[in-house]
């Protein structure tokens, strides 16, 4: 009985940590979505590049934008919405009791079903919203720095290098993230 107790509130600490987590890399990101909403300025769009208004932003670019971080903020906000719920059915299906009390004990058998696929649902979902968002994020990102900069069209060095670091990095980032995500998904969906 003490094994079981000690399994479930270890998976219970670890999804509490993975979901922390999660709603703070989501908050770190929605900042970010808001600082490239501030650059979708329809006025005055002229990029860096001197003498060449082929480089030049057109207002279609603008609207991209603006679409690519709407979506990645609403997946962001859909994430983190989603984290914060299965917190709460974290707490109301594994609240901090002693597991052997019968009445624990019949309400857990009852819920275990439910709970695993709860969980596992909602933590998946958590998971596909935010690397959803990262992936529009980026996508926005780019738009910003063609609007700043220049069309990659144009063949500008700093625009190709900006967007090149931008994607590897990104990658790199999704690299070390999605195992790590993915293996406590996994855990709470196969652990009791």
């Amino acid at each position: 009985m003490g094994g079981s107790k000690r399994s479930i509130g270890k998976i219970k600490d670890i999804l509490m940590k993975a979901l922390d987590d999660l709603v703070s890399v989501n908050s770190i990101f929605t900042v970010a979505v808001f600082l490239g909403l501030s650059f979708a300025s329809p006025t005055g769009l002229h990029s860096l590049e001197v003498n060449r208004p082929e480089c030049d932003p057109d207002v279609k670019m603008v609207k991209r934008l603006i679409m690519y971080e709407v979506v990645s903020f609403s997946s962001f906000l859909l994430s983190s919405l989603v984290a914060k719920s299965l917190k709460i059915f974290l707490s109301i299906f594994y609240p901090d009791t002693d597991p052997s009390d019968s009445d624990n004990k019949a309400k857990a058998s009852s819920d275990n079903k439910l709970f695993h696929s709860g969980r596992g649902f909602m933590f998946g979902i958590s998971i596909l919203a935010s690397i959803v968002g990262v992936l529009f994020l980026t996508i926005s990102m780019k738009y910003v720095v063609e609007i700043k900069i220049g069309k990659l069209s144009c063949g500008i060095h700093e625009t190709w290098a900006s967007v090149i670091a931008l994607c590897v990095l990104v990658a790199i980032a999704l690299f070390f993230y999605l195992p790590f995500m993915l293996i406590a998904l996994i855990y709470c969906m196969i652990e009791p």
